[in-house]
């Protein structure tokens, strides 16, 4: 049976069981068991939608945690995004902070080797930055 008929039968019954209780006597073992099988239907009725209502509550909760991990993995994938460029940025840097020395010394070196041709230091220049063409960190 479909979960909806149930429901209309069982309101149909209720209502069945109010419109009997007017027609008995009132004090009468009929009116008591009458309205014990009453109070049994609205039970019952109170269970079904208590049922139904959780079944509602756990689908929103999982919804809702599922769009929290959509929400939750499409942060992660951008922080990822971010830490990647973040590391090829500090790896430029660092790259560049080997080259422009290196180049910068090549250079000197080049033009202190040209005045070197002859064997002698002949510029002054090139004697006193001799010593500091060492490519550390002091």
């Amino acid at each position: 049976m479909d979960e909806n008929n149930i429901k209309e039968l069982l309101s149909v019954e209720i209502a069945e069981e109010i419109q009997a209780l007017s027609t008995l006597a009132s004090g009468s073992k009929e009116k008591s068991t009458a309205i014990d099988d009453l109070t049994k239907l609205y039970k019952l009725r109170i269970e079904e939608n208590k049922s139904e209502w959780d079944a509602d509550e756990k689908y929103n909760r999982r919804v809702m945690e599922d769009e929290s991990n959509v929400r939750d993995d499409e942060v992660k994938r951008v922080q990822i995004a971010e830490q990647v460029k973040d590391r090829y940025f500090r790896l430029g840097i660092a790259a560049a902070e080997l080259m422009i020395p290196l180049m910068f010394y090549g250079v000197w070196m080049k033009k202190g080797f040209k005045f070197e041709e002859t064997g002698t230091y002949t510029s002054t220049t090139f004697r006193g930055l001799f010593n500091r063409f060492r490519p550390t960190k002091k």
